[in-house]
């Protein structure tokens, strides 16, 4: 049997493994606070400066809740990013139906094709993403231009591992309706929303690193064949390399900062003054100040460490994790090279991605393409800072773009495509080789 395979790893490669000591996740950005601060509060080796000083500034503008007096609306999902992002954690995987309880959750969304610089072709008086929520008297109430609010409906998916374990997989049905668009012209994506870690140093991998993990070809012939999503950056116009959203769409921390401001607040900067929903040349709502001290927020927050590592089953766990090839896409190791912020250089970190699409299978896809993204392929998520999440989030952890997965089991079982033979091969596994890569992953 396989899990008998994996249990007879090499002394050579055993050495290896255990002596590479991951706890220093995010290298001198590692933090040993407690979680929710571990990844709020500046990092451990960020000076005192004005630097410093801007990052914990930051706190207020990211966690404040937005009026009209910020620029709230027209119409929005959430009044601030803590609102969604809990604790700089995850949120909650629903949609409002009413305006009284505001989900966390976004619906991208276009017409069927693409633009001619491979953009998503934007809605008529909707734009990319739906946003189902107004602000009237100071009171929530929903857009009307979403003539039917959107509902999720679960169906499961039943399943065995070989050794007779059963398991039971949800998928979501997603249900809205547009004004004056026929729901056969529009294509979604649903997006839970994700946890902030390491954002800065996210943006730190050198893109010939990233380049070099690349093999559109598959000439290795795993069968991982991992591509860059290329796509303009908003300020130079230039095509550059997406590194944040489920499917690398921004290249910037700024522009993904800029971008949640706009489309699920409402709230112009002068990367989205307006697209349409807003007069080209309003002054912006977020100032370039608070612009910049929200991307400072996040690029010098500290990253949590990895926790337990001498711990014989975590051990168990990080060989597995690499013998079944999670490793080929969770990328374990890289070093840091930031053009512009040496702080943010030459770091060693443990982030666990290689910020490429990979094709992850018919399960799993949608059919809203993105640039050089098609609707079966995601970002490979960072895998850093999960065992923290749920008490930073303070609440059961949802995973995968849209928040299907119960459980890190059924994460992985979800993966398809590129990912189908390590999931394949975890699934060969004996329960307790699957605890212990489990244990693991919870060690992150």
């Amino acid at each position: 049997m396989l899990s008998v395979h994996l249990c007879v790893v090499s002394m050579a490669l055993a050495e290896e493994l255990f002596t590479d000591d991951i706890t220093l996740l995010g290298g001198t950005f590692t933090s040993f606070l407690p979680e929710e601060a571990a990844i709020q509060v500046a990092a451990p080796n960020l000076p005192d400066s004005p630097l410093r000083d801007q990052q914990l500034a930051g706190f207020s503008i990211f966690h404040r809740r937005n009026g009209r007096r910020e620029g709230l609306g027209p119409v929005f999902v959430h009044s601030g990013c803590g609102q969604c992002h809990t604790g700089n954690g995850k949120g909650l995987v629903r949609l409002d139906r009413s305006g009284k309880r505001p989900g966390s959750m976004i619906i991208k969304v276009s017409l069927r094709g693409l633009n001619d610089d491979g953009s998503p072709r934007d809605l008529p008086r909707i734009g990319e993403q739906l946003q189902p929520l107004r602000l009237r008297r100071k009171r929530f109430v929903r857009n009307r231009r979403v003539r039917r609010p959107p509902r999720i409906r679960w169906s499961g998916v039943a399943g065995e591992f070989p050794d007779g374990e059963k398991y039971r997989l949800r998928e979501p049905r997603l249900r809205f309706r547009v004004r004056g668009i026929r729901n056969g012209d529009i294509v979604a994506s649903l997006r839970m929303t994700p946890g902030l870690v390491g954002m800065g140093l996210l943006e730190a991998i050198p893109e010939a690193q990233i380049l070099e993990w690349s093999d559109p070809e598959d000439l290795n012939g795993d069968g991982i064949s991992g591509v860059p999503n290329y796509v303009p950056e908003q300020r130079s116009g230039e095509m550059k390399i997406g590194r944040f959203g489920f499917r690398g769409s921004h290249p910037t921390l700024e522009e993904q900062s800029a971008a949640a401001a706009f489309f699920d607040m409402g709230i112009t900067s002068s990367i989205f003054p307006g697209r349409g929903l807003r007069a080209d040349g309003d002054t912006p709502e977020l100032s370039e100040s608070d612009l910049e001290i929200l991307t400072l927020y996040q690029a010098f927050a500290g990253v949590p460490d990895a926790r337990n590592q001498g711990d014989p089953e975590v051990q168990r766990g990080k060989v597995l994790f690499q013998e079944i090839e999670c490793s080929a896409c969770h990328k374990m190791n890289v070093t840091t090279e930031h053009p512009t912020e040496p702080l943010l250089s030459g770091e060693t970190i443990h982030p666990f991605t290689d910020l490429l699409l990979h094709d992850m299978g018919p399960d799993l896809a949608d059919e809203r393409a993105e640039f050089s993204a098609t609707g079966s392929e995601w970002r490979t998520t960072p895998l850093w800072g999960l065992g923290h999440l749920p008490t930073v989030s303070r609440r059961k952890q949802r995973y995968l773009h849209d928040g299907r997965a119960r459980s890190l089991q059924e994460a992985i079982l979800w993966h398809g495509g590129e990912g189908a033979a390590s999931r394949d091969r975890y699934k060969e596994l004996s329960r307790s080789d699957r605890a212990a890569l489990l244990a693991f992953l919870r060690s992150l």
